[in-house]
């Protein structure tokens, strides 16, 4: 047996010890804000889907009655605002994914 290798694995077994220890205090001390930040994320997405929306179904009414067409414009636009929305709703998701893989990372 290499003692030096025996050294490297205790090392690298403290340092993976400690990171885990690092989050499992982290996670105590927010606990009751994760389950309001759960409860914010679900909001967050559900009014940046929402409103454009209904944003587009009401352009979309407007554009009906300016421009009488055999197309729905209001279908249309909502469709738009939906798409819109769902994007905007993504972006948002995988910012805060990768706050918190970058979070994650500096504390190891």
């Amino acid at each position: 047996m290499n003692p030096e290798n025996d050294q490297d694995n205790k090392s690298e077994f403290r340092d993976s010890i400690a990171s885990r220890e690092k989050r499992r205090i982290r996670a105590e001390k927010k606990r009751d804000v994760d389950t309001w930040s759960a409860l914010g994320v679900m909001g967050v997405v559900g009014w940046t889907v929402a409103l454009p929306t209904v944003i587009g179904s009401f352009l979309g009414l407007w554009m009906d009655y300016m421009w009488p067409y055999k197309v729905s414009w209001t279908l249309t636009m909502l469709g738009a605002g939906l798409f819109i929305g769902c994007v905007f709703a993504g972006l948002w998701l995988k910012r805060q994914k990768d706050r918190i893989v970058r979070d994650r990372e500096s504390d190891e």
